[in-house]
């Protein structure tokens, strides 16, 4: 195991770099914090593992895990609270996170896909984390985020997904050629809209399908919209004007399940 003592230490520096896109982006790094999801990355993404770091209560209580850690060939560095503190991204740490590479952008054509989600600049980063968490309960086979999303890595997308972020399938920065190129696979693409559209449950679907879920603020876009199927609403009582983005695209999801 390696200590870090100094707030000018190279590994430290470069921790703090992965909190901004900019960072995440020139190093093909990312970070994750939190107990359950440094085990979530040792189970699914053991390889994509550079360095694991933990605070020195965390290895005091935890001295059997670090040491596993060790043992097993993981670069493992251990650092004051304070210095801890500073890499986090949240207002009370547990005392562990993990350095992982950023994946090889992956193609949707590889997916062999049948149910698949479309965000169209949701750009709220816990609304993306908590999406990308309710696709894989809901068994969707593919999440694609087009140009204007929220960052996939950014570290409050990546506590919200609960490790779902490793196992399911996500295309990012996706032009809207990506929607025609679906099209012409059978797929119908099916748009929440709050004008012009049907009563989601009354939605007649067959075969492949891409449901597509708008920006929290101005909802699907009239590029994307153009280029949808069917157009579908959530029905709302009272003075309710629309859902969070979260909300809806896991009740769209499950209702137009296969």
């Amino acid at each position: 195991m390696i200590a870090i003592s100094s707030r000018d230490n190279k590994t430290l520096k470069l921790l703090r770099s992965l909190q901004r896109k900019k960072g995440r982006k020139e190093t093909g790094l990312y970070f994750v914090e939190g107990v359950r999801i440094v085990e979530e990355a040792l189970r699914w993404r053991d390889s994509d593992i550079e360095a694991v770091i933990v605070s020195e209560s965390f290895e005091e209580k935890n001295k059997n895990f670090v040491y596993s850690l060790d043992e097993n060939g993981k670069t493992v560095y251990t650092a004051k609270e304070s210095l801890f503190a500073e890499i986090c991204n949240t207002e009370t740490p547990q005392g562990i996170g993990a350095i992982l590479k950023i994946p090889p952008a992956l193609k949707l054509a590889e997916q062999n896909a049948e149910f698949v989600l479309i965000l169209d600049g949701v750009s709220e980063p816990g609304n993306l984390g908590t999406i990308i968490r309710t696709a894989e309960a809901a068994g969707l086979d593919a999440v694609i985020l087009l140009k204007g999303c929220a960052d996939l890595y950014n570290p409050k997308v990546v506590r919200a997904t609960m490790g779902s972020l490793f196992r399911v399938p996500c295309i990012i920065d996706a032009d809207t050629d990506c929607i025609t190129t679906l099209k012409e696979q059978g797929f119908t693409v099916v748009a929440t809209a709050l004008k012009d559209s049907i009563e989601i449950s009354s939605a007649q679907l067959s075969g492949k399908r891409a449901l597509v879920i708008g920006s929290e603020a101005f909802g699907v876009s009239e590029e994307v919209f153009s280029l949808s199927d069917i157009k579908v609403r959530i029905p709302m009582a009272g003075e309710v004007e629309s859902l969070n983005a979260g909300v809806a695209a896991g009740i769209a999801m499950y209702l137009l399940k296969p």
